[in-house]
């Protein structure tokens, strides 16, 4: 399995690839082995039951295993019963946290385009742009944390040109990126608190952007598309390698 989505992945860089596991149990000796592996690979497993019923028997898949980047809902999620909903999000979340989900939503939809939004995931509400998952929101106490798509497109350990050059804007503001190359395989690197307030800053607005405009296909790494124009984005550039 491991070795099908590692080549699929290398062929085809631009898409994104879920590693799927079915079996008729995951129990046993090799749980604790899978259950790492999720949480830095998008890795699904399933396990299948046998529902009996009169003279039919009806296969049932229920997800055992699912990385938390990864949204399973419709037959997977419906059958084991385990997606949650829009309105399980509205208990659970404070009204800053609601207030802040409704702003990014709407400010998203605005100036960025239309994205779809899904609530079925166990730890975040994924804001999706076509068939991924762009923004994850994790829920805080007074806004979300987020993961991002690097606006210079790379996938590596260090990060890009484009986010030392945001982060380093941002410290003004209070605000500062982390950089998570493990989480969804790499495809959301850029880790970013925001407050409600947060969504005004004209820089946190520009990296909502460039991450967002990434995804579309031939698009060109933002950090190429804008060369440094200041002392201090020159400074950065010099830093990371430009």
């Amino acid at each position: 399995m491991f070795d099908y989505w590692a080549n699929n992945r290398a062929r085809y860089p631009d898409k994104t690839h879920v590693a799927v596991l079915v079996a008729e149990s995951a129990d046993g000796r090799y749980r604790q082995a899978l259950e790492a592996l999720a949480e830095y690979l998008p890795l699904v497993v399933i396990a299948l039951r046998a529902w009996r019923g009169g003279e039919q028997v009806v296969i049932v898949p229920e997800p055992l295993i699912v990385n938390d980047s990864l949204e399973i809902s419709g037959t997977v999620g419906i059958a084991s019963g385990t997606a949650r909903t829009e309105q399980d999000w509205q208990q659970q979340l404070s009204e800053e946290a609601r207030a802040f989900n409704e702003a990014f939503i709407a400010w998203t939809r605005q100036h960025l385009g239309e994205v779809r939004i899904s609530h079925s995931a166990k730890s975040y509400i994924g804001v999706w742009r076509g068939r991924r998952v762009w923004a994850p929101l994790w829920p805080r106490q007074d806004g979300a944390t987020i993961n991002l798509p690097d606006p210079d497109g790379t996938k590596g350990e260090e990060p890009s040109v484009a986010v030392e050059r945001f982060r380093e804007r941002l410290r003004d503001a209070g605000l500062d990126i982390s950089w998570q190359p493990a989480y969804n395989a790499g495809a959301n690197p850029v880790c970013i608190r925001l407050r409600l307030p947060d969504l005004e800053n004209p820089v946190v607005q520009e990296l909502l952007r460039a991450s967002f405009e990434i995804l579309a296909q031939g698009t060109a790494p933002w950090s190429e598309r804008h060369p440094p124009t200041t002392p201090e984005d020159v400074d950065s550039a010099d830093d990371t390698g430009e």
